[in-house]
Formats: structure tokens, C-alpha cells, sequence
């Protein structure tokens, strides 16, 4: 190779590196910027928590509460309000009060006491002695002057039927309890009376290993996981000719992909008389079906497990009727602390129960929708006049398909509310349904209990105009425990007639929250504060409840004379504005202000503190003075959301991340060092200093087998030339080995005849050469 060659090449290799820049940080800014687009995309979809309108600390004047046993815990659960009085039946431990609506008074009590040969058994059993009392789970009234109730009896459920003549009590019967009653008073069951039956949920075995659905000589399939796959009852009412139950279990479906909780509503047929022969005490009516409470999108975020529902509410929602249940859904206990409340209509979880089946054909398979041709004829699932009758065809398809393959969707299309916090979760729901506003909308009312003992009350601020949309208000955060107490249940109770008017307002129901310990019962709102002094004021809580009486001057509550006049109550529950009102101090859209400000509520210094006396009602301004509640655009302007702190943080990396590769980017350009500055003779144009250079010098690779060296030498030695006469005898033809036995003279070699090795003493070195002086390839193992 020439010199001229040898620094073309070079020159072309050192211009060849040099003019491919590479960028280093180019995966790793590609990296951040997926990330930042998933977060966003994410925060977009999500929603908001809505910061309360007020922050609600009660003084003691404020609420009534009952107390119970003070010396024990009574793990109040059950509250069931007897209509044949103002009276409320509440079960705890080892006794049922009976107290009144008014005041929270305890008018008698039903004591019932397990007996010490059933307490001494339980403990021997290996259960603690104060899980070993009877404690109330189960109360229902058949008819005026009757009671039935079970209790959990020391893990040996029992229930009675009382006859109750004045303050009282007298047993008329008593059986056991097994699969109406828990055994286990912190598992969670479920009991409606119906047309004189009860239906109940639980567990019918002292492990609480065998959950059953159950009436009176029917019951689910016992230990089928298909049926039941370790459910938590939470709910359950009737409606038609079906029993309804809400329940938490492990889905079988998605055994396959790993364990899953999924939310479920299942039914029964009252008409429902079991099979013939050996399903004569099986449901042969029982389907379930999941419950769909997600955050929408692409990728849905969902609220698997369900804690607590609602009574069945009829209204108006947008433009038709429907008949609705609401719900409070979480995340796992070990997923990002999550809650949410959706509503569901009773005629879309008809419409699931009618469509298709799911089934897996073999055990590694996944699920599938069945073929409807393949469903036979009666339907499995439906009410029959006489199920005894039902061919084993269709019942042997239920017994294996009791799961539907559609889920009931959100009926307003996705969460009413949704709270992500690491302080509490939702865990009891009432609602108060179709409150009547001036201009003829009505709204439902929410009341969420939580784990922390905190009350919100909100709603759907769209709900009385389109049942597809969502615009979450949260009227009140309320604080009404002394201690953060888990709420377990809630429920709104009226009094058979409004009570005389106070200040303006009409104590027109109250709230009664159950915790463990405590019984308390609150207003059903704030109305007629002292606080509230403006219309613009009144109309920005955005509370049903809530309208300005313009001939009063006051925040009024509904049920106040002429109340449904549009021209003399001011209100809008839409938008926290009304045309009417003079521009005051708080903002026209309270919801945008909260989305300017808001901070987790848990952490939010303006708060009242629980020593805080006297206060009644803490607003959203810094600081509140007797005029009423200030809620402007300015006090909150300093704040800002989670999203915005995490947008700036993802913007900084991001632009730090390209100011750094940027700069990077220059600096090597410009302080790059020439490779000729390494030749140790730049004048030199030797290629060995070009593949000295060579950075990627491919590195000999182990050998793994024999390598074979394969060497050939080419070298022609002439030989003597045969005589003339012998030219035939050496003709191409004749060059074929003869066969022996018929010329054994010299020349009947053939012309590649091999050679003896010491052939041509020059060449003693060579050997197996042939005629021509070709060493033959031979080869070489190293």
C-alpha cells in the first residue's frame, strides 16, 4: 500500500469519528421526558380533592350523643329505626337500647347476656372472653309490637322473636342462629326482613371459612369458591322480586394473573323454592356480578373494594328517573390510600344480570363470555313460577356460571368523589335523597363517615341537570368526635312532623353517626349560622339545604315557608352564584377558587384544633371575624396544588437535564482533542500507529474447539519427460491406474502417483508429494 494511501485512509478514519457527535444523555433525557407526559397525563385525568366550603368544629351544645356503657366498650354497629315510633333501636354488646329521636335519650333497654357455660366454652375454644359476649348483629321488626334479634352468643349464634308491650320484653321464641348471625362479631354480614323472611350474608361455621347467602332451607353453595370466594357483606336491601347484596371478595377470575379484591352486587329470587332432589336447599336464582368504580381513561384507575352502600334512592336525574344506590369504595390497605363514592342504577345492574355469562373452559384458561347459544332454555337466574320444576340442564349451567360478564357501570359515568389521602379513608355513606330547592331541582345529599372519625357532606352539583356529568362540591368537613374514631355507620332519621321553627330554620332531620363507643346525632346543616350574613354568602355553600330569604335577610333552610319560590329564596346549587345576589366577599365560582388553593386537608393550619373552644364553624379565609365567612381569591393565592409543586419539579429536572447536555454538548466541541496529537510521530504515516489508535480492537476470542490450520504449498518440480516412445503409454487415457497384476514395470505409475518419501534428496523435508512435486494438503490440529 502506498503512503498516499495509507494518510487517505487515516485522514478518512480521524474525519469519520469526528463528524458523528454522539449524545451520552439522549436515553436518559428520553427516559424523563415519558415520565413527565405519563404525570401529566395522569393528574390530568384525575380528580381533584375539592377542598370543603366550610370546616366544621362542634361545640358541645352542638350535638347529641349517647355513651352507652362507660366502662366497656360497647362496639355499637346496628341502627334500625323503628317506624311505629320516634324511637331508634341500636345493637351493641350484650344489649339493645332503645333510645329516642329527639334527644338520644334511652327510653328502655332489651338486655340479653350469654350464658356462662357458652362464655366458658368459647374461651376454652381459644377466643379472647371480651370477643366471648353477645353482641347484637342482627334487628329486624315483623310486625307492630314484635322484635326479632340475633346476637353472636359467644360464638354460638342465637336468634329471638320478642313481643314488646310498653318498655317490655318478653322472648316468644328462640332458635339458633347458624348462618343468620356471625359467629365472629368483627366479621362483616348483612340481614334484610322480607314478606316475613330474613335473608342474610355471613359466615356459618365458627373458622368463617364457609360464607353463605341465606333463607330459611336455601342457601349458596357450600365451600365453591365459584359462589362465594371469601366475601365481606356490606349491604343489602329488596327491591321487585330480587334480594340484593353487596359484597368485597377474591375474584376467581383473575386467580390466574395473581389475588385481586373486586367489588360484587348479587341476587336472589324471593319466589326462589330451590331445586329438585339434591338442590332442593340450593339457590337455583343466586348470579353475582362486578362493580365497576373507576377513575375513566384508557387505563382505568379502580376502587376494588367496597366498605359501605346506601338505602335505594328514586329521583330525578337529568331529564329520568332512576332508582340508585351509592356506594363507598377504597383501595387495597396496601396500595396508594384511595376513596371514592359512585352510584349505581338498579336498572343497569338488571341489564347485567340479563346479558352474558362468564365461564373458563379449562383450569389455565382465561375467562371468557359464553356463547348465548350455549345458554339454555329457561334462562339460569331468573324468577320461575315453580323452580322445583326447572330442567337439570339449566340447572347444572348456574351451578357453574353464577358470574356475569359485564361490569355495572358508574351511573353519573365516574366517581361522584374521589379523596387520595395517607389520613383516612371512607368507610360509612347515608344519603339524603331529592331535596327540594327553589326553581323545583333537587339534589341528593351525601354524608360520608371515615376511619378517622372526620364527617364530609357533599354533592353532585350537576346531578339535577345531566346524569352524565360529575361537578363535586364539598359542602362541610365536619369534626364531631373527640377522638379519630372509625365511623361505622350513618344514617339520617326524621321525625314524624317538623318540629316548631327555630331562628328561622326547621329541624327537619338529624344525623346519627355510630362509632364503637359513642352515639352522636348533628344537624343536617348549618343553615341559619350566625356566621353567614350576605346573600353571596348563603348561595356560595352551594348546600340544598341553604337559600337567602330576601324578605327575611337571612340563610335559610328548606322547609321554611314559601320555600319553593323562586322570587323569595335565592340559590344555586350549579354554580354558588345567583344574579340577585350583590357581589360580596366570596368568589362568584368557589370551585375554582379551591382549585387555585388547595391544600391536603389533613395539614391545613387554619383548621380548628379540637381544644379549640366554642367555635362553631371554621371557613375558608384566614382568619374569620363575626361579619361571616370570607372566602376570596386572595388569601389563597400564596398556596399552591399538589400538581402545580408537581409540575414545577418535573420542569426544573427537565430543563436542568437540557441546560447540562447542552452545555456538555458545547465543551466537547470546543475543547476536543485532535487524535494526530497522540501519534508519538505526527510525520510519520505508519498504518501501525492508526491501529493503535483503534479503541475497538476486536479481542481474540477463546477458542472452544480444535482450530484447524490448513497449510498448502504450491511448489512445481519439473520431472524428466518420458520418451517418444512412451508418449502413448502416458496419454491422458492412459493415466488411469491399471489394475494390478498386468504392468508392474516403472512405468505403470500413473501420473499422480505419490512419491516415496526419500524422492529428491534436496527435498528429504517434503513429503506425499505427487508427480508434479505438489505436497498434498495435510492438516495441522493445534
Amino acid at each position: 500500500m502506498s503512503a498516499e494511501s495509507i494518510q487517505s485512509s487515516a485522514a478518512h478514519g480521524r474525519q469519520g469519528r469526528r463528524s458523528v457527535p454522539v449524545a451520552r444523555g439522549g436515553p436518559l433525557l428520553v427516559g424523563y421526558l415519558l415520565a413527565t407526559v405519563f404525570v401529566v397525563g395522569t393528574l390530568c385525568a384525575w380528580q381533584e380533592n375539592v377542598r370543603p366550603k366550610l370546616y366544621v368544629t362542634l361545640a358541645d351544645k352542638e350535638y347529641l350523643r349517647f355513651q352507652g356503657n362507660e366502662s366497656t366498650n360497647d362496639f355499637f354497629k346496628l341502627v334500625l329505626r323503628d317506624p311505629n315510633s320516634n324511637n331508634l333501636l341500636v345493637g351493641a354488646r350484650n344489649i339493645v337500647y332503645n333510645l329516642s329521636i329527639y334527644d338520644l335519650a334511652e327510653t328502655t333497654r332489651l338486655s340479653w347476656y350469654s350464658s356462662d357455660d357458652d362464655i366458658k366454652m368459647c374461651i376454652v375454644k381459644g377466643k379472647d372472653e371480651d370477643l366471648c359476649q353477645n353482641y347484637i348483629r342482627v334487628l329486624a321488626i315483623p310486625a307492630q309490637g314484635s322484635l326479632l334479634s340475633c346476637g353472636t352468643n359467644a360464638f354460638r349464634p342465637l336468634c329471638r322473636t320478642y313481643s314488646i308491650n310498653g318498655n317490655n320484653y318478653t322472648v316468644e321464641t328462640e332458635k339458633p342462629g347458624q348462618a343468620m348471625c356471625p359467629y365472629d362479631p368483627t366479621h362483616n354480614s348483612t340481614a334484610v326482613f322480607v314478606d316475613n323472611e330474613l335473608y342474610s350474608g355471613t359466615v356459618a361455621d365458627f373458622s368463617g371459612l364457609d360464607p353463605i347467602i341465606y333463607r330459611e332451607h336455601l342457601q349458596t353453595e357450600q365451600y365453591d369458591s365459584l359462589s362465594l370466594n371469601a366475601p365481606n357483606f356490606v349491604g343489602s336491601f329488596t327491591q321487585g322480586d330480587f334480594v340484593y347484596f353487596f359484597f368485597r371478595e377474591t375474584a376467581v377470575e383473575f386467580i390466574n394473573c395473581g389475588k385481586a379484591i373486586f367489588s360484587r352486587v348479587a341476587r336472589v329470587c324471593k319466589w326462589d323454592k330451590g331445586g329438585p332432589n339434591r338442590l332442593k336447599n340450593r339457590w337455583t336464582s343466586y348470579l353475582k356480578s362486578r362493580l365497576n368504580c373507576s377513575m375513566p381513561g384508557d387505563f382505568p384507575f379502580y376502587f376494588d373494594e367496597i366498605q359501605s352502600t346506601s338505602n335505594l334512592v328514586e329521583g330525578r336525574y337529568g331529564h329520568a328517573n332512576s332508582k340508585l344506590i351509592y356506594g363507598v369504595f377504597s383501595t387495597a390497605p396496601n396500595a396508594i390510600a384511595g376513596s371514592a363514592i359512585c352510584a349505581f342504577s338498579l336498572q343497569e345492574i338488571s341489564d347485567t344480570f340479563e346479558g352474558n355469562f362468564k365461564e373458563q373452559s379449562g383450569l389455565n384458561s382465561n375467562w371468557l363470555p359464553v356463547n348465548p347459544l350455549n345458554v339454555p332454555d329457561p334462562r339460569p337466574g331468573s324468577c320461575h313460577n315453580d323452580s322445583r320444576t326447572l330442567p337439570d340442564l339449566t340447572l347444572n349451567f348456574k351451578k357453574t356460571h353464577s358470574l356475569m360478564d359485564e361490569t355495572v357501570p358508574a351511573f353519573f359515568g365516574s366517581p361522584i368523589l374521589t379523596r387520595v389521602s395517607t389520613m383516612y379513608r371512607f368507610t360509612a355513606i347515608a344519603v339524603d335523597p331529592q331535596i327540594k330547592t327553589p326553581g323545583g331541582k333537587t339534589y341528593d345529599v351525601i354524608f360520608v363517615g371515615t376511619d378517622h372519625g372526620k364527617i364530609l357532606k357533599t354533592v353532585n352539583a350537576e346531578s339535577a341537570d345531566s346524569n352524565k356529568k360529575v361537578t363535586s362540591v364539598v359542602i362541610e368537613e365536619i369534626d364531631a368526635l373527640q377522638t379519630n374514631e372509625p365511623i361505622r355507620t350513618l344514617e339520617i332519621v326524621r321525625t314524624t312532623q317538623y318540629d316548631t321553627p327555630k331562628d328561622g330554620s326547621y329541624d327537619d332531620g338529624k344525623l346519627i353517626i355510630v362509632t364503637d363507643t359513642t352515639v352522636l346525632a348533628i344537624k343536617l346543616h348549618r343553615c341559619s349560622s350566625e356566621k353567614i350574613t350576605s346573600c353571596s354568602e348563603c348561595v356560595a355553600l352551594q348546600d340544598p339545604y341553604c337559600a337567602w330569604d330576601k324578605i327575611v335577610g337571612k340563610c335559610r333552610s328548606h322547609g321554611a315557608p314559601r320555600w319553593s319560590e323562586e322570587n323569595v329564596f335565592y340559590q344555586s346549587v350549579a354554580t354558588g352564584d345567583h344574579a340577585a345576589c350583590p357581589s360580596g366577599k366570596m368568589a362568584k365560582d368557589a370551585n375554582v377558587v379551591e382549585r387555585q388553593g388547595y391544600r391536603d386537608l389533613e395539614y391545613d393550619p387554619q383548621r380548628p384544633f379540637r381544644d379549640q373552644p366554642a367555635d362553631k364553624i371554621q371557613f375558608n379565609s384566614e382568619n374569620y371575624n363575626d361579619k361571616g365567612p370570607q372566602i376570596t381569591p386572595d388569601l389563597i393565592n400564596a398556596q399552591y396544588t399538589v400538581e402545580t409543586l408537581v409540575m414545577a419539579v418535573l420542569a426544573g429536572a427537565i430543563f436542568a437535564l437540557l441546560v447540562g447536555f447542552i452545555t456538555g454538548y458545547f465543551c466537547g466541541r470546543r475543547c476536543h482533542k485532535d487524535e494526530d496529537d497522540n501519534l508519538p510521530y505526527p510525520d510519520t504515516e505508519y498504518e501501525y500507529f492508526e491501529q493503535r489508535q483503534n479503541v475497538n480492537r476486536i479481542q481474540a476470542e477463546p477458542k472452544l474447539l480444535p482450530q484447524v490450520e490448513e497449510v498448502t504449498y504450491a511448489e512445481p518440480v519439473l520431472l524428466p519427460q518420458p520418451s517418444s516412445q512412451n508418449k502413448m503409454q502416458h496419454s491422458p487415457k492412459n493415466t488411469l491406474r491399471k489394475p494390478m497384476g498386468h504392468h508392474h514395470g516403472v512405468n505403470s505409475e500413473t501420473l499422480f502417483q505419490f512419491q516415496p518419501d526419500n524422492y529428491n534428496n534436496a527435498r528429504d523435508n517434503y513429503r506425499g508429494r505427487d508427480n508434479f512435486g505438489t505436497l498434498r494438503s495435510h492438516q495441522v490440529y493445534l
